[in-house]
């Protein structure tokens, strides 16, 4: 069909900062993150400290630590940097902000982690992604 797409990349911008994507180690620490519509509580200590109680490993890492760890940075560096989308239209000269989403509202995008979903084996996945129904922590 000949078709091409216009790509655009925020590298260099302050675009994921005015969108709440990206945020300074100075912002963390003083609690003035707002991500996916929630203000997070200030982090003057590791994140990894601070595990989700529900998907503790047995080695006591949390995931984000484990996450983190995979990247090859550390926790608090690794989530300055998150995941979101954002659309634009351009009407008579103007660009106006029409859409943004954030977190687990990105796996629409992703178009193959909903077939993978729909597999007899899910996304095969293991370690922390993967939490059988009788292996739930006490609560």
């Amino acid at each position: 069909m000949d078709w091409s797409f216009p790509w655009a990349s925020s590298a260099g911008s302050d675009f994921n900062s005015d969108f709440s994507v990206w945020f300074s180690a100075e912002q963390q620490l003083r609690g003035e993150i707002e991500y996916n519509y929630r203000r997070e509580p200030p982090a003057p200590e590791p994140r990894a400290a601070r595990p989700v109680a529900e998907w503790e490993q047995p080695d006591g890492e949390s995931p984000i630590g484990q996450i983190a760890a995979m990247t090859g940075t550390d926790v608090p560096t690794y989530v300055r940097d998150r995941p979101g989308v954002s659309a634009f239209e351009l009407i008579d000269g103007a660009v106006y902000h029409s859409y943004s989403s954030y977190a687990r509202g990105l796996d629409g995008l992703w178009g193959m982690y909903q077939w993978l979903d729909r597999a007899p084996k899910g996304r095969n996945e293991t370690g922390i992604w993967w939490r059988h129904h009788d292996r739930y922590g006490k609560g």
